[in-house]
């Protein structure tokens, strides 16, 4: 778990970074300058009291040589115009005191009984000057005089001086750098929370806000661009540790399945009725196989080694050493069929023996893995089909003669019956239409009627016949295939029948029909056909319409026929192509129910197929197929 970062650390770092450095630069500085006013002050105590000395030096010496004490006590006594002076005395060139002076302040001035070494000395906060008084270049004694430097109250005073102005430039500095270091601090601490987001969400799309050009704004983007980069990094890492994840659980997986694989091959080879066996890279048996023992009842003693072979039928064992030499040299796999010794049946059986090597990283063969399957009862029951095969299809060839001597015979029957009905048929019609000349003004109305009846229904036997006829010369005709413009075949077709149709003229859409191979006569009857039975059945509409067209397929050509007639009920389609089925009423729409039978059987003959489909009084739209490469051996 993350802890919070103090927001305010950099901030307090940087300001006891400025008052640590203005406070060591005030200091080294002050301490300098007191240093350097204290080596002034004791340089201008000393100048003066070496000036004091020289005066005194001058007035006193002549006091000394004549031995006048006098004098020399009152120039020493001038001495009191100078404050500093606190004692003064005279010495003989003996070290003797000739002559003193003590400041009348209250406080104890010791003289030294005897002169010191000439010079400057500073003891207890006094200044001590030792003088030699000479006069003549003769030696006539030694002034002293001893002053208060009060150099320590000029120092408690430079630091106080010091103190304050330390505490002073502390404070601006304090204010200064609270107010200046929030431009350095800013971004930085910016980034600082930035940092923090990303580290407690994970978000890696968080980025800091450059708000300068400087040091502080390059390290913004380089911050912005590392965070880019790490997310980059976090996705591409999530994914491999997916990819990863997924990978050892394919893995285990795969593992659990290998395990149950296994188990699985070992109960298998268990339960298997395939004798399973492991031979060296040379063919020879070197582990006990329990089932070669169960099926050929060899002992383990005699089937090591090469003992094996010997289980096999002696006929067999030329072409099992051939495969088994070629598999040796090769390192191939083997498959054949030869018989082995069954212990169990007393005979010897057909199985198959199958060898695989297993090869090592140098492509030779390190043992061979393989199995034998008895097989004599599948060829026994192969043989025994295919003995019946061949009687039946003898007597498919026999039935198939004879039902085509019976279609033959049929046919020829059928054509009989119509050719010989024809006559019949035109004399019924000839003869009513002379007795409706000659004999009309003496027929009653109902006569006429009864007379016309048998008029049309002779008519109609004849169509009927005339259709039989070519439904029956159909079977016999020989297909003649050439290519057919089905396009100027459709649209010629169209206006014949248009130019005979009794009735509102139909509208035409006729699309791009493609060439085919096929029997003119026969497909133009297909077309006559279907553009008939369109033009019959959409002659109650207002405004009659048939669309032809084609679609291509992948190995044919489909064509329809399309009207907006009266259409038919779709769950009887299924007749509609038998001969003399009528979905329709003779009344309603004339017609021997022949014609679709025709196309059917027509198309069939070209390899095609016939369907249509409809809603009642929607219209009909008939489909038929023929192959773009029309089968010459069919005819």
């Amino acid at each position: 778990m993350t802890t919070g970062i103090p927001v305010h650390s950099i901030r307090l770092k940087i300001m006891l970074v400025v008052l640590i450095t203005t406070f060591f630069s005030l200091l080294i500085a002050g301490t300098a300058m007191m240093l350097n006013d204290w080596r002034q002050y004791r340089g201008f105590v000393a100048t003066e009291l070496a000036t004091l000395a020289n005066v005194v030096n001058r007035a006193s010496a002549p006091a000394l040589a004549f031995n006048d004490k006098k004098e020399a006590a009152e120039n020493l006594a001038l001495l009191e115009a100078a404050p500093a002076v606190k004692a003064a005395a005279i010495y003989t060139a003996k070290g003797e005191l000739f002559a003193s002076y003590a400041k009348r302040d209250g406080e104890e001035h010791i003289i030294p009984r005897l002169p010191g070494v000439e010079g400057l000395h500073e003891e207890g906060g006094r200044l001590s000057l030792y003088q030699r008084m000479v006069d003549n270049e003769e030696i006539l004694g030694t002034l002293f005089i001893e002053s208060s430097s009060d150099a320590s109250h000029r120092l408690l005073a430079s630091l106080g001086i010091l103190l304050a102005v330390m505490v002073l430039s502390l404070l601006v500095a304090f204010l200064l750098s609270n107010r200046l270091q929030r431009s350095v601090t800013g971004p930085v601490l910016s980034v600082t929370e930035v940092a923090r987001r990303v580290v407690d969400g994970r978000d890696f799309t968080l980025r800091a806000q450059k708000t300068s050009s400087d040091e502080i704004g390059f390290l913004v983007e380089a911050f912005n661009d590392m965070l880019a980069e790490i997310g980059k990094r976090a996705v591409a890492l999530e994914a491999s540790n997916q990819a990863l994840a997924q990978e050892v659980s394919d893995r285990n997986a795969a593992q659990r399945a290998l395990q149950v694989s296994e188990r699985r091959n070992r109960v298998l080879v268990s339960a298997s009725a395939a004798v399973t066996w492991l031979a060296d890279e040379h063919g020879a048996w070197r582990s006990e196989h329990p089932q070669w023992e169960a099926y050929t009842g060899q002992s383990s003693q005699a089937y090591m080694g090469l003992g094996w072979r010997n289980a096999f039928h002696v006929d067999d064992r030329e072409t099992m050493d051939l495969a088994w030499a070629q598999a040796l040299a090769e390192g191939q796999a083997f498959e054949i069929e030869v018989r082995l010794w069954h212990q169990a049946t007393r005979e010897c059986r057909f199985v198959t023996l199958r060898a695989v090597a297993s090869i090592d990283d140098n492509g030779k063969a390190m043992e061979w893995i393989g199995s034998i399957s008895d097989i004599h009862d599948r060829r026994t029951a192969e043989e025994m089909a295919r003995t019946l095969n061949r009687e039946l299809e003898q007597r498919v060839t026999q039935r198939t003669a004879q039902l085509e001597e019976a279609n033959r015979e049929l046919e020829s029957f059928s054509y009989s019956v119509s050719h010989d009905l024809r006559s019949p048929v035109r004399a019924v019609t000839g003869f009513s239409k002379i007795l409706a000349q000659d004999a009309s003004s003496t027929l009653s109305a109902e006569g006429l009627r009864l007379l016309g009846i048998i008029q049309s229904e002779a008519a109609r036997m004849g169509a009927l016949i005339d259709d039989l006829l070519t439904f029956s010369r159909l079977g016999r005709k020989a297909i003649q295939p050439t290519v057919l413009d089905m396009h100027g075949l459709a649209e010629s077709t169209f206006s014949t029948l248009a130019a005979q149709h009794q009735g509102p003229v139909a509208e035409l859409l006729l699309g791009t029909l493609p060439e085919v191979e096929g029997d003119r006569s026969l497909i133009a009857q297909v077309w006559s056909n279907l553009l008939s039975n369109a033009l019959k059945f959409s002659a109650k509409r207002e405004r009659p319409l048939i669309e032809i067209g084609s679609i291509s397929e992948d190995d044919d050509y489909v064509f329809f026929v399309r009207d907006n007639g009266a259409g038919f009920d779709p769950r009887y389609k299924a007749k509609l192509f038998g001969v003399f089925q009528r979905l329709h009423d003779a009344s309603d729409f004339a017609g021997t129910g022949v014609g679709l039978a025709l196309v059917h059987r027509i198309i069939t003959r070209h390899g095609g197929r016939v369907w249509a489909d409809s809603v009642l009084d929607q219209g009909a739209t008939f489909y038929f197929t023929l192959p773009k490469e029309f089968d010459h051996g069919r005819n």
